[in-house]
């Protein structure tokens, strides 16, 4: 019989793990830090998304724009990595988070931050418009979305769980970058600007549909030159109503 270990122990546990790792990489002086210099930035790219209603609407909303007030100070200088979580904090209620929409092990389940995937996922999305490198992004396991239901194609998703699955972004152009975000109604919008001039690349989700129910979804990434590539292939179950 296996010995219960509570969550909380669980997740201390992975979040040592990742400190030991990033200070075994030196990446612990390479995090994005809040404003630092005067920066006139020029270039701009942004992605849109619709936050659909649900019973837990508003919850989602505050949980998105208090993550976004958190992100939005960070200035990210080259070379530096901007990290999901070292941003925002234990999304717990004690920091002003309420319950939303999760996904937990293959199940829509209740938690208290639910939404801020889809903040992490616009993040993503935008990312790749503004050629920068996902060091660290995970898909969500399962497709819970019917097609009228989405707001952001398949494949352009970023699951964040607290002390599990981080976002982060490295900021390999040669000038600064920095975050910001709107909520207008209900659309969210990220927008990237940046010190010196930037193209905004074409992304691509292509779907296909496997045996057993299966998706696999492949991203392409064409740059300024024209050059299209792949950047990554990932699979998705679909979740079966009932």
């Amino acid at each position: 019989m296996r010995k219960f270990i509570p969550p909380g122990i669980k997740r201390n546990a992975r979040l040592t793990q990742r400190f030991i790792k990033d200070l075994s990489k030196g990446n612990l002086g390479k995090f994005a830090k809040t404003d630092r210099y005067k920066i006139a930035y020029e270039g701009m790219v942004e992605i849109r998304q619709e936050i659909k209603p649900s019973d837990l609407f508003e919850n989602k909303v505050h949980n998105i724009k208090l993550g976004a007030s958190k992100i939005q100070p960070l200035q990210i200088l080259p070379g530096e990595i901007l990290s999901f979580w070292k941003a925002i904090g234990n999304p717990t209620q004690r920091n002003g988070f309420k319950p939303g929409r999760n996904i937990v092990q293959g199940v829509l389940t209740e938690q208290v931050g639910g939404g801020l995937c889809q903040l992490a996922g616009i993040m993503y999305h935008t990312s790749l418009k503004a050629d920068l490198d996902p060091v660290e992004r995970h898909p969500h396991s399962i497709d819970i979305y019917q097609e009228h239901e989405r707001y952001t194609p398949l494949g352009a998703d970023a699951a964040v769980v607290y002390g599990y699955k981080d976002l982060r972004i490295k900021n390999t152009r040669g000038f600064p970058i920095k975050y910001t975000f709107l909520i207008q109604g209900n659309e969210l919008i990220c927008r990237i600007f940046t010190e010196g001039p930037i193209f905004s690349n074409k992304v691509d989700f292509s779907r296909k549909v496997l045996e057993g129910g299966k998706e696999e979804v492949t991203t392409f990434i064409t740059d300024e030159t024209g050059e299209k590539k792949e950047l990554s292939r990932q699979l998705y179950a679909k979740m079966t109503a009932g």
